[in-house]
Protein backbone atom coordinates (compact mmCIF):
# COMPACT_ATOMS: atom_id res chain seq x y z
CA UNK A 1 0.00 0.00 0.00
CA UNK A 2 1.19 3.54 -0.74
CA UNK A 3 -0.16 7.00 -0.01
CA UNK A 4 -1.81 7.26 -3.43
CA UNK A 5 -4.03 4.31 -2.47
CA UNK A 6 -5.37 5.77 0.79
CA UNK A 7 -7.41 8.85 1.54
CA UNK A 8 -6.45 10.90 4.56
CA UNK A 9 -8.54 13.50 6.37
CA UNK A 10 -6.66 16.17 8.25
CA UNK A 11 -8.60 17.57 11.21
CA UNK A 12 -7.41 20.78 12.87
CA UNK A 13 -9.30 21.39 16.15
CA UNK A 14 -9.52 25.00 17.38
CA UNK A 15 -12.00 26.03 20.02
CA UNK A 16 -12.66 29.63 20.90
CA UNK A 17 -12.16 29.39 24.65
CA UNK A 18 -8.62 29.40 26.08
CA UNK A 19 -8.13 30.34 29.72
CA UNK A 20 -4.33 30.12 29.79
CA UNK A 21 -3.74 32.21 26.67
CA UNK A 22 -6.82 34.16 25.45
CA UNK A 23 -7.61 33.75 21.73
CA UNK A 24 -4.56 31.49 21.53
CA UNK A 25 -5.40 29.85 18.21
CA UNK A 26 -5.54 33.13 16.28
CA UNK A 27 -2.98 35.05 18.33
CA UNK A 28 -0.26 36.51 16.04
CA UNK A 29 2.94 34.44 16.11
CA UNK A 30 5.92 35.82 14.18
CA UNK A 31 3.56 37.66 11.86
CA UNK A 32 0.82 35.06 11.33
CA UNK A 33 -2.07 33.68 13.39
CA UNK A 34 -0.96 30.61 15.33
CA UNK A 35 -3.42 28.38 13.49
CA UNK A 36 -1.99 29.40 10.09
CA UNK A 37 1.16 27.33 10.64
CA UNK A 38 -0.80 24.10 10.97
CA UNK A 39 -3.10 24.98 8.06
CA UNK A 40 -0.15 25.69 5.77
CA UNK A 41 1.73 22.55 6.85
CA UNK A 42 -1.34 20.43 6.11
CA UNK A 43 -1.92 22.12 2.73
CA UNK A 44 1.70 21.56 1.68
CA UNK A 45 1.64 17.91 2.77
CA UNK A 46 0.17 14.84 1.07
CA UNK A 47 -2.98 14.87 3.22
CA UNK A 48 -5.93 14.32 0.87
CA UNK A 49 -8.36 16.74 2.51
CA UNK A 50 -8.06 19.05 5.53
CA UNK A 51 -10.83 20.64 7.58
CA UNK A 52 -10.96 23.03 10.50
CA UNK A 53 -13.27 22.06 13.37
CA UNK A 54 -14.15 25.06 15.51
CA UNK A 55 -17.01 26.45 17.57
CA UNK A 56 -15.90 30.04 16.92
CA UNK A 57 -16.89 32.01 13.83
CA UNK A 58 -13.90 34.33 14.28
CA UNK A 59 -11.50 31.38 14.13
CA UNK A 60 -13.46 29.93 11.21
CA UNK A 61 -13.05 33.17 9.26
CA UNK A 62 -9.30 33.24 9.90
CA UNK A 63 -9.15 29.63 8.71
CA UNK A 64 -11.03 30.47 5.52
CA UNK A 65 -8.63 33.36 4.86
CA UNK A 66 -5.80 30.82 4.84
CA UNK A 67 -7.71 28.51 2.52
CA UNK A 68 -8.79 25.70 4.83
CA UNK A 69 -12.21 24.08 4.52
CA UNK A 70 -14.68 24.84 7.35
CA UNK A 71 -17.62 22.54 6.55
CA UNK A 72 -19.45 23.14 9.85
CA UNK A 73 -19.33 25.04 13.11
CA UNK A 74 -18.79 22.69 16.01
CA UNK A 75 -21.55 22.78 18.68
CA UNK A 76 -20.67 24.44 21.98
CA UNK A 77 -21.15 21.21 23.93
CA UNK A 78 -18.10 19.84 22.08
CA UNK A 79 -15.95 22.91 22.76
CA UNK A 80 -15.79 23.15 26.55
CA UNK A 81 -12.88 22.55 28.91
CA UNK A 82 -14.03 18.96 29.42
CA UNK A 83 -14.50 18.19 25.71
CA UNK A 84 -12.14 15.55 24.36
CA UNK A 85 -10.16 15.28 21.16
CA UNK A 86 -11.93 12.00 20.50
CA UNK A 87 -15.33 13.70 20.55
CA UNK A 88 -14.06 16.24 18.00
CA UNK A 89 -12.87 13.48 15.66
CA UNK A 90 -16.07 11.45 15.96
CA UNK A 91 -18.20 14.55 15.36
CA UNK A 92 -16.22 15.51 12.24
CA UNK A 93 -16.36 12.00 10.78
CA UNK A 94 -20.12 11.81 11.35
CA UNK A 95 -20.82 15.26 9.88
CA UNK A 96 -18.85 14.48 6.72
CA UNK A 97 -20.44 11.05 6.38
CA UNK A 98 -23.94 12.52 6.62
CA UNK A 99 -23.13 15.43 4.30
CA UNK A 100 -21.80 13.49 1.32
CA UNK A 101 -20.95 9.96 2.37
CA UNK A 102 -17.29 10.88 2.82
CA UNK A 103 -15.19 8.38 4.76
CA UNK A 104 -11.38 8.58 4.65
CA UNK A 105 -9.07 5.63 5.20
CA UNK A 106 -7.19 7.48 7.94
CA UNK A 107 -7.44 10.60 10.10
CA UNK A 108 -4.52 12.98 10.68
CA UNK A 109 -5.35 14.94 13.84
CA UNK A 110 -3.17 18.07 14.18
CA UNK A 111 -3.36 20.49 17.08
CA UNK A 112 -2.72 24.12 16.09
CA UNK A 113 -0.60 24.55 19.22
CA UNK A 114 2.29 22.78 17.41
CA UNK A 115 3.36 25.48 14.93
CA UNK A 116 6.82 24.03 14.25
CA UNK A 117 5.41 20.77 12.88
CA UNK A 118 5.98 21.03 9.13
CA UNK A 119 4.69 19.42 5.94
CA UNK A 120 7.88 17.37 5.86
CA UNK A 121 7.11 16.00 9.33
CA UNK A 122 3.58 15.09 8.23
CA UNK A 123 4.77 13.39 5.04
CA UNK A 124 7.44 11.41 6.84
CA UNK A 125 4.90 10.33 9.45
CA UNK A 126 2.57 9.21 6.64
CA UNK A 127 5.44 7.22 5.12
CA UNK A 128 5.98 5.53 8.49
CA UNK A 129 2.26 4.85 8.83
CA UNK A 130 2.17 3.09 5.47
CA UNK A 131 5.50 1.28 5.81
CA UNK A 132 4.88 -0.09 9.32
CA UNK A 133 1.26 -1.11 8.59
CA UNK A 134 0.13 -0.01 12.06
CA UNK A 135 -3.21 1.40 13.21
CA UNK A 136 -1.65 4.64 14.47
CA UNK A 137 1.43 6.79 14.17
CA UNK A 138 2.03 9.46 16.82
CA UNK A 139 4.49 12.33 17.05
CA UNK A 140 7.01 11.82 19.85
CA UNK A 141 10.16 13.41 21.21
CA UNK A 142 12.93 12.31 23.57
CA UNK A 143 11.98 12.91 27.22
CA UNK A 144 15.34 14.64 27.66
CA UNK A 145 16.15 15.67 31.22
CA UNK A 146 12.72 14.62 32.53
CA UNK A 147 13.67 10.94 32.65
CA UNK A 148 11.34 8.46 34.39
CA UNK A 149 14.31 6.85 36.18
CA UNK A 150 14.61 10.05 38.21
CA UNK A 151 10.93 10.68 38.88
CA UNK A 152 9.35 10.11 42.27
CA UNK A 153 5.94 9.41 43.75
CA UNK A 154 4.99 11.29 46.88
CA UNK A 155 3.20 9.78 49.85
CA UNK A 156 2.85 12.32 52.62
CA UNK A 157 6.33 13.83 52.75
CA UNK A 158 8.07 10.67 51.63
CA UNK A 159 9.32 10.10 48.12
CA UNK A 160 9.56 6.74 46.38
CA UNK A 161 11.14 6.12 42.96
CA UNK A 162 8.54 5.97 40.21
CA UNK A 163 10.54 3.19 38.53
CA UNK A 164 11.50 0.48 41.00
CA UNK A 165 14.82 -1.09 40.05
CA UNK A 166 18.21 -2.21 41.28
CA UNK A 167 21.50 -0.91 39.90
CA UNK A 168 20.00 2.35 38.73
CA UNK A 169 22.20 4.09 36.12
CA UNK A 170 23.57 7.37 37.44
CA UNK A 171 25.19 8.74 34.29
CA UNK A 172 22.98 10.31 31.62
CA UNK A 173 24.78 8.45 28.84
CA UNK A 174 23.84 5.12 30.44
CA UNK A 175 20.11 5.85 30.53
CA UNK A 176 17.80 4.12 28.02
CA UNK A 177 16.04 6.50 25.63
CA UNK A 178 12.36 7.10 26.38
CA UNK A 179 9.88 9.12 24.36
CA UNK A 180 6.82 11.20 25.16
CA UNK A 181 3.88 12.19 22.98
CA UNK A 182 4.45 15.73 21.72
CA UNK A 183 0.84 16.37 20.62
CA UNK A 184 1.85 17.47 17.12
CA UNK A 185 -0.07 14.80 15.18
CA UNK A 186 -1.93 11.54 15.49
CA UNK A 187 -2.47 9.45 12.34
CA UNK A 188 -5.04 6.69 12.83
CA UNK A 189 -6.97 4.31 10.61
CA UNK A 190 -10.61 5.39 10.51
CA UNK A 191 -11.82 1.90 11.36
CA UNK A 192 -10.38 2.35 14.86
CA UNK A 193 -13.13 4.88 15.56
CA UNK A 194 -16.00 2.61 14.49
CA UNK A 195 -16.34 0.84 17.82
CA UNK A 196 -14.71 3.01 20.45
CA UNK A 197 -15.48 4.01 24.03
CA UNK A 198 -15.55 7.68 25.11
CA UNK A 199 -12.65 7.00 27.46
CA UNK A 200 -10.39 5.53 24.76
CA UNK A 201 -7.45 7.56 23.42
CA UNK A 202 -7.51 9.12 19.95
CA UNK A 203 -4.81 6.66 18.88
CA UNK A 204 -4.43 2.90 18.99
CA UNK A 205 -1.66 1.28 21.03
CA UNK A 206 -0.86 -0.69 17.87
CA UNK A 207 1.29 2.25 16.88
CA UNK A 208 4.63 3.54 15.71
CA UNK A 209 6.32 6.72 16.89
CA UNK A 210 7.49 9.42 14.52
CA UNK A 211 10.47 11.02 16.28
CA UNK A 212 10.78 14.81 16.26
CA UNK A 213 13.38 17.04 17.88
CA UNK A 214 12.61 19.18 20.92
CA UNK A 215 12.29 22.44 18.96
CA UNK A 216 9.80 21.01 16.46
CA UNK A 217 7.86 19.54 19.38
CA UNK A 218 7.07 22.84 21.11
CA UNK A 219 3.44 22.74 22.27
CA UNK A 220 1.98 26.15 23.09
CA UNK A 221 0.02 26.23 26.33
CA UNK A 222 1.17 29.49 27.94
CA UNK A 223 3.03 32.74 27.29
CA UNK A 224 6.46 31.14 27.78
CA UNK A 225 5.71 28.46 25.17
CA UNK A 226 4.50 31.18 22.83
CA UNK A 227 7.69 33.16 23.32
CA UNK A 228 9.89 30.10 22.74
CA UNK A 229 8.06 29.23 19.52
CA UNK A 230 8.35 32.80 18.28
CA UNK A 231 12.11 32.84 18.93
CA UNK A 232 12.56 29.60 16.99
CA UNK A 233 10.47 30.84 14.06
CA UNK A 234 12.30 34.18 13.89
CA UNK A 235 15.67 32.45 13.98
CA UNK A 236 14.65 30.30 11.01
CA UNK A 237 14.05 33.34 8.80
Amino acid sequence: MNDTEITTLGIIPARGGSKGLPKKNIRPLAGKPLIAYTIEAAQQSRISRTILSTDCEEIAEVGRQFGVEVPFIRPSNLAGDSSTSLSVILHALEKLRLADGYRPDAVVFMQPTSPLRTAQHINEALDLFIHENVISVVGVTDVGDIHPYFMFERSGNRLEPFVKMENRPLRRQDLPVYYRLNGSMYITRTGYYDDIKPTDPVFSFDMAGYIMDASSSIDINDYLDFHNAEMHLKNEV
